[in-house]
Order: C-alpha cells, then structure tokens, then sequence
C-alpha cells in the first residue's frame, strides 16, 4: 500500500491516464480500474476517464458501480449521447429495463443517426412503462393519456412545429420518456371516422419528436417513412382502452374534432376518464377581430362545452387563467373549475444544448455568416402585427440608411389576415433588401438564430404565453416586447419594452438596442442576473403532476354543473355566434353515449338504434308532473321511431311509437315524463333507421329522426308551453 501511494504521489495525470488505457487494452480490468481511479483524482472533471472507468467496471462485473461512474460522466456532459447509450447498457444489465429505455431515448434524441441506440430503445419499447389496465387500487399509477389529435393532423402538412404544437411535442416527450412517480403515461391520437382514441407508440411518438427538430423538409424520406408508420398505426390499430380513472389531457385544440365532446363523455362515464384541456389563451372570444369568423364560432362553442365536462384544466399564463375565469363565469356563475397555471417558461438553449458557433444552412432568407440581424419568431398574421413592424424598419431605414439597419428575420409563414403586413413587404424595395421571410426553420437551426442575433423584437396584440421571447431570453438574447397581455409574464424582469400599438415608442427602443452596445450588454447582463428557466422535462412534470393531483377527487357529473332550467328552449344545433353560451354547452351535453350525429347549424340526427338523451334539473325541478317538448324533422323517408321519458333510477315506462313522414317536415312531439327525477332520460330508439341521401343529394349517411330542440317543464306551465309552440310555428323577433 505504501509504494502504491508512493507512486501515485509521483505520477503525473498524463501517466496515471496512459497507463489506465495500457491496462484497458489488455483487459487487465481491476487494475485498469485502480488506475482511471487515480487519474480521476487529479482530474474530476474528465467526463471521458469517467465513462473509461465505467467500461472497467462494467466489464469486471459490477455494473451497478459503472453505472455510478456513467452518472458522473452524465453531470458533466449531460448532452453527450455516448454517456447516455453507456447508462442506458448499464441500466440493462442491471435488470432496470424502463430507465435503460429512457435513457436510450435520451441518447437517440441527442443523436438520432444512433443506430445502436435505436436499436436498443425500440428492443426495450414494450417493456419500458406498462399501463393499468384493470382496476385502480389504491397506490396504483394513474394513467396519463396525452391526446395529440391536432398534433397528428398538423403534422400531416407541416415538419416544423409553431407554438401550440411545440408545446404538445416537447411536453409529450419528456412525459413518455420520464413519467413521475405513481404515473404511466401514453399519447394518442382521435380518429373521427372510427370513433375512438388510437395509441401512438412512444418509439414512433419519439422519432417523430427528433425528426421535427431537426429538419424542415417535409418530403425528406425520414419524414415521409415516419409519417406512413403514424398513419398505418391510427388507421389499423386497435381502439385505445382507458385505464379506470385515467386523466385525458389534451395540451392542443380539438375545437375542429366534429362531437369530439360526445366522445369524450362516452369514455368519463365508462371509465371515469377525467378530461383535462390546456387553455392556451381565449384569443377567439377576447380578441375576435384577429381570427376567422369560423375559428371564432368554433372556439365559442368548445369553450362552452368545456365548461361543463372538464374536471380540471390547465393555462399557461396566469393572463390566459383570468381569462378564461372571467368567461367561465359568464357562462355558468359560480363555477368552480379547477385552473392549474403551467409557464412555458422553456429554456431551449439547454435542451439543444449550446452550438460551439451557430450556424445553418446557407439560404438567401437567412442571413450570411457574421451579419448582424434582429430576429422576429411567429406566424404572419394581424395578431403578431408585423405590419406595425415593417413600418417600424422603413422608418429607420429612412432615417438611418440601409448600410446603418440590420437585417430583420422573420420567422414564420403568413397567415390569417397577413395581407397588409406581406403587400407592404412585397411593394416596398427597402422591406425586399432589410427583411427576410423564412418557415421551415428546424429547431436546430432556430437555435443557431437565437444564438446569433443582435436581439428579438415581440409586437403582439394579445398571446396567451409568449414562446419566442422566453426562448430569446434562454440564448441570453434581450427581448424587445410589446407591452401586453401575458408577453409581460414571458419576459419578465429581462424584457424591454415599449407601449403597445405605439410605433415611436418601438423606433425608439428598436435605435437604443441596434445602436447602443453597451445598453444592449447591459439588458444581457441584466438577463444572466434575474433570469431563471426550466427544462421542458421541469415542464412535463408539472402537467403530470397537476392532472395526476386530483386522482382521488370526486367526479363532477357534467349535468350537475349545467342543470337545464325548466319552461326554457334550448336548440339542439351549432347556434354559431362568436360568444360562449350556457345554451351551446346544454346542446352538446344533453345527447348522451355514440348514437347521435354530429351537431349541423340546422339541428341534430340521431343514428340507427336508440339514442339518448339526459337532461340534469336544478332542484325541486322534479317534485311535479313534467312534460317534454321536442322539436322534430322528419329525413328523406317514412320512417316509425319510438319515444319514451322517464326519471334516472325509476323503471323506464314503453315506448311510444311516432311515425315521421314528408322528408324535411317539422312537427312537435309532446311526451310527459314518468316517475320524474332530477335526471331525466329520453331514448329514441330508430331501429334500423333510413338512408339520408338521394339520388339528387347523395349522402351515406343513415339516420333516425332529427331534432332541433327541446323545452322540459312543469305539465302546468302554460308559459313555456306556449314559449316552445310559438317558436315551432311563428318566427319569434326578439332583440339581441
């Protein structure tokens, strides 16, 4: 022991290391181990010596200490994908197959022309996070089932991610990769046309996650395979079974989703599915002027059913949360929903890890190698209000001289309502030469702009977060933001800004940081003091955290929350209309389990079979007789459906038989309710129903009856009888 310690006292780093690699080389393992031991203690901070060591180990069969010595090599150099392969094996060895998988993944997505690491994870795919099937006991792991239906449809047309679907991506990943304890996570996807959620493999989730931050081409034969792999697996893959109690959090928009709603219900009450949105914002209903007319109604009405089924929802602003409270009680007063707060406060630098010197591919939007530029990320369109931006450029160049103006770089394609902002660019040679337009910039390359620009510019109406100026601030790049809406949450302390809508405040601003150095390197300084970001992973947690929290809390039956009042009419169609309405969240709830059609402007088919209605009172609704009021339309052919109305819980009565002929006549079928309760349900049973089309009108479709309304009341109240019958037979004029 003496002449060991001796030698090591004597040696150098330089030989305790050549020796260390002799020893390796001959595969004189223990010995090889004592001497990177050594080293190491002359240089800890050799993260390769490290993994050299854990090779030692490992080989010498004790891969639980090599796993300690990769885990070292981890902390020091978290975005090696070798050191994350090496823990992957380890972990392997060690029997751990769902942590060897992740860190596979981990490794796969640092380099994802990996061949051994895709190799491993997709050996290790179906062992590495089995989900519950049966039962949840107490203890049991909740199931998180993230739907990426928007995501699916996106990606479609589209390789390189905006803002929702960067969310949806990264917070999808990191959850798969890493569930939190007590948790198993899976992503799916709607299909419309089946009727039923479809299961995304966490591989094929994950090579689809890497390719899209990597390339921009979305004809690229990676991608096109990749794509071919999610479509065959949502046209040809079995229905997604929901765990007991499992949470279904949808970090997208499933506004566009025909009666995904109805679905939606269908699986809460099969399986207690507790259904948990993400509000981005509530741009539609607080800035309509900004959107088309279509998302505007489409948005009014998912905001509305919203209200009534989610047992809990997520923001990611506490802007976009006081919106979206604010609405809510104008919708149903004295709602409680529980709204948890999630940031997107991401800090991108770390997760691509820093470029040694940023870089891209030489394209004429993007600008040379070394020339100073101010970058703008987002979509085109009368919301970013690039055209106060463009004005803002002329204004400098005008004044300046282009030799004097840095290239602005906008990231992003045009989109609604871009017009104004892209005529003033394309009629204006000075926008041609100090302006660049640019989509389909990978994440890599985004990077690599953050890393390089002089600053950012944020000119906004209204967001509900803000992406592009937290990701400015993690490339330590100061923001230059409109001050707004939630835009004042994502730049924090950090931020510059300049009064909204106000173009001499911004020419103002946009002169101090082109102009003053020292100012801009004091707003970076100011941003390496006060700025504190999070991994996407940090992200992910908190949303499995929020939705797993309330696990054991009871459900909240949909009907509870939207007690249908007694003598009023509520129509049974897409009332369309920009504002959330009690009224469009009772037209979609009412219709309960599959055998509906989806809601038209006009009313509402049902399907073949029996079709069910459940209508939830407030109390003491039920203490006397009720009478039932629909309004019907009859299809294309004669057809015999059967009614009948009774309270939840009591022996339902017979059917009454209603023959509809005159294809498209409206009538009114009356049906007292038997044994009233505070849940009544009405069932309409079309047997085998009738082709909806003709040979002048050809639709495949086969349908029941259909309804445009319904008025449940006391069998004495002669008011909202008569309110009913006068709207079925006269056009009712009543102002707005």
């Amino acid at each position: 022991m003496d002449r060991v310690e001796q030698d090591a006292g004597a040696a150098s780093p330089g030989d305790w290391l050549r020796q260390a690699n002799s020893l390796r080389d001959q595969r004189m393992w223990d010995a090889a181990i004592l001497a990177y031991r050594a080293y190491l203690d002359l240089r800890p901070d050799d993260w390769r010596a490290h993994i050299q060591l854990g090779h030692s180990l490992k080989e010498s069969g004790d891969p639980s200490d090599a796993l300690l010595a990769y885990r070292a090599a981890e902390a020091l150099a978290p975005n090696s994908a070798d050191v994350h392969l090496q823990i992957g094996h380890a972990l392997k060895l060690m029997g751990d197959a769902a942590q060897a998988w992740r860190a596979y993944a981990r490794a796969l997505e640092i380099d994802p022309a990996s061949e051994e690491a895709a190799r491993e994870a997709s050996a290790l795919a179906r062992l590495a996070t089995p989900l519950a099937r049966s039962a949840r006991a107490p203890g049991q792991a909740v199931q998180i089932v993230f739907d990426t239906s928007d995501l699916v449809a996106f990606l479609a047309d589209n390789r390189t991610p905006t803002g929702i679907q960067r969310v949806q991506l990264n917070v999808t990943a990191r959850a798969l990769l890493d569930p939190i304890d007590d948790v198993a996570t899976a992503a799916v996807a709607f299909d419309a046309a089946g009727g039923a959620w479809r299961e995304i493999g966490r591989d094929l989730f994950l090579r689809l996650w890497r390719l899209s931050r990597t390339g921009g081409d979305p004809k690229a034969p990676d991608w096109a395979a990749v794509l071919a792999e999610l479509h065959e697996a949502l046209a040809d893959g079995p229905d997604f079974v929901f765990a007991p109690g499992a949470a279904l959090v949808n970090l997208g928009t499933s506004w566009w989703i025909k009666d995904y709603f109805l679905h939606v219900r269908h699986v809460a009450r099969q399986y207690g599915v507790r259904y948990v949105p993400m509000i981005h914002d509530c741009i539609p209903l607080m800035a309509p002027e900004h959107c088309s007319p279509a998302l505007v109604e489409e948005f009014a009405q998912w905001f509305s059913g919203m209200l009534a089924l989610a047992d809990s929802a997520l923001t990611n602003s506490e802007w976009s949360a006081a919106d979206a409270r604010r609405i809510a009680q104008e919708v149903l007063p004295g709602l409680d929903l529980p709204i948890a707060v999630v940031p997107l406060d991401a800090d991108l630098r770390k997760e691509l890890g820093a470029p040694a010197a940023p870089a891209w591919t030489d394209r004429a939007d993007l600008p040379q190698p070394g020339e100073p530029f101010v970058l703008c990320v987002g979509t085109i369109e009368s919301r970013k209000n690039h055209l106060m931006l463009f004005q803002a450029w002329l204004t400098l160049v005008r004044k300046h001289g282009a030799e004097r103006v840095p290239r602005l770089v906008c990231i992003g394609k045009p989109g609604w309502l871009a017009d104004a902002a892209m005529t003033l660019w394309r009629n204006s040679p000075v926008l041609q030469d100090r302006v660049s337009i640019a989509h389909g910039v990978p994440d890599v390359t985004l990077a690599g702009l953050y890393g390089a620009a002089l600053f950012t510019v944020a000119n906004s109406h209204y967001e509900g977060w803000g992406l592009p100026v937290t990701e400015s601030l993690s490339f330590g790049r100061v923001p230059l933001v409109s001050r707004n809406t939630s835009l004042s949450e994502a730049g924090g302390e950090a931020a510059v800004y300049f009064e909204p809508r106000n173009e001499p405040d911004l020419v103002a601003r946009l002169e101090q940081l082109i102009f003053d150095a020292e100012a801009r390197a004091r707003h970076e300084q100011r941003i390496r003091e006060t700025t504190r970001l999070r991994s996407w992973g940090d992200i992910a947690d908190q949303v499995m955290r929020a939705a797993a929290a309330r696990r054991d809390a009871p459900m909240q039956d949909s009907g509870a929350r939207l007690p249908v009042m007694p003598g009023v009419t509520y129509p049974l169609c897409l009332a369309g209309g920009g504002r959330a309405e009690r009224g469009k969240a009772v037209a979609d709830m009412v219709r309960d389990g599959l055998n509906w059609l989806a809601l038209e402007r006009w009313g509402v088919w049902t399907r073949p079979g029996v079709a069910r209605m459940r209508i939830a009172l407030p109390p003491g609704a039920a203490d006397r007789p009720l009478r039932l009021y629909l309004g019907c339309v009859a299809p294309g052919e004669e057809t015999t459906v059967r009614l009948r109305a009774y309270g939840a819980g009591t022996p339902p009565p017979r059917f009454v038989a209603l023959t509809a002929e005159g294809a498209g006549s409206r009538f009114t079928c009356v049906l007292d309710v038997a044994a009233p309760a505070r849940e009544v349900l009405v069932e309409i049973d079309a047997g085998v129903g009738v082709q909806l089309g003709s040979q002048a009108k050809p639709d495949p479709r086969r349908a029941g009856i259909g309804l445009t309304s319904f008025m449940i009341c006391a069998e004495d109240d002669l008011v909202g009888r008569l309110d009913f019958l006068e709207r079925h037979a006269f056009r009712v004029l009543r102002p707005d």
